[in-house]
């Protein structure tokens, strides 16, 4: 009998666990932004200024950027449209304040400075801009799509050999 409730209680927890998981929050906020590029067969890095997104959407929960991928892309895109670099890996860091991410932007600054074989260049202000890409939650639940009318008429047709191939054996 203990046993069960023991059981009852772990699976009380768990759905509640998973219950505060589902309640997390997207909200639109403002972020600040700034981009790294850097490739494993080249010796320049580039990274862009600070910028202000008004539009970017944030996991309240996780304080996670969402769609932060898109962004990366927005910067490997550029990068390598302007000839700059080919085969690049780029990434973005982003804060709600910006003296949070100021004290990032000059601790990667300095990193870079300080190491000799990589030479770090920064683009120019305003040469590459991020835009917010309009974001789309994940759908509740996935829809299975209708089966094709002519893939059932299909079986039907063969059933229907079949048992005429069946009836003619007889």
């Amino acid at each position: 009998m203990n046993l069960k409730f023991k059981h009852l209680g772990l699976a009380a927890c768990a759905l509640w666990c998973a219950g505060l998981s589902l309640s997390a929050k997207v909200e639109r906020t403002t972020v600040y932004m700034f981009g790294f590029s850097a490739s494993f067969t080249d010796s320049v890095a580039y990274i862009t200024d600070i910028q202000q997104l008004d539009s970017a959407y944030i996991d309240t929960k996780t304080d996670f950027l969402m769609d932060r991928v898109v962004y990366s892309e927005q910067l490997q895109t550029y990068v390598e449209a302007m000839g700059l670099m080919g085969n690049c890996t780029c990434s973005v860091f982003f804060h709600t304040k910006k003296n949070k991410l100021q004290e990032e932007y000059e601790k990667i600054k300095k990193r870079y400075r300080e190491d000799q074989g990589v030479v770090l260049k920064e683009l120019e202000p305003g040469s590459f801009l991020f835009v917010s890409p309009v974001y789309m939650p994940p759908s509740a639940g996935i829809v299975e799509p209708e089966p094709d009318s002519t893939a059932v008429k299909g079986k039907a047709k063969k059933k229907s050999e079949k048992k005429a191939k069946k009836q003619g054996d007889k």
